[in-house]
């Protein structure tokens, strides 16, 4: 077995880098538009219920994070590129939301977006499980290039 040098593993990092800036740029813009969304509204509760149910979805993606690491490389890059599309995908429609549309029942994308990311993550993690041969009772294991 070849040891690899650091230019070898410079995208794996790199990637890594990027997916745990994208979460925390993600919850900045997610957590700021739900403040902003929730300016004029009197009723603290509600707006601190609000900014928990959004924020849930990057505290999740942080913990799958810390649990790929122990996963083999290929379930890592999945990781990695789930906190990407996850992060990145509810800032622009927070901010489209907010900044964009101005719609007269303003909550519906702080309601949706949350459940539909937690869903997704769901669903990914299954499907990186089951494709990775650690689902079901046969191995479908996938290589690097996504062939059996």
């Amino acid at each position: 077995m070849e040891r690899q040098s650091a230019n070898d593993r410079l995208p794996a990092n790199l990637h890594r880098v990027v997916a745990l800036f994208s979460v925390g740029l993600g919850a900045a813009v997610s957590l700021g538009s739900v403040l902003w969304e929730g300016r004029h509204n009197s009723s603290v509760v509600l707006v601190l219920l609000f900014t928990v149910w959004v924020a849930s979805p990057f505290a999740g993606l942080l913990l799958i994070y810390r649990a790929a690491n122990r996963r083999s490389p290929a379930r890592q890059r999945v990781t990695w590129s789930q906190m990407l599309v996850i992060s990145l995908g509810s800032a622009v429609i927070y901010a489209a939301d907010v900044f964009l549309y101005h719609p007269a029942k303003a909550a519906g994308p702080f309601l949706a977006v949350p459940l539909a990311s937690w869903l997704l993550m769901v669903v990914w993690l299954w499907m990186s499980g089951y494709f990775h041969g650690e689902g079901g009772g046969t191995t479908t294991a996938l290589n690097s290039d996504g062939k059996r």
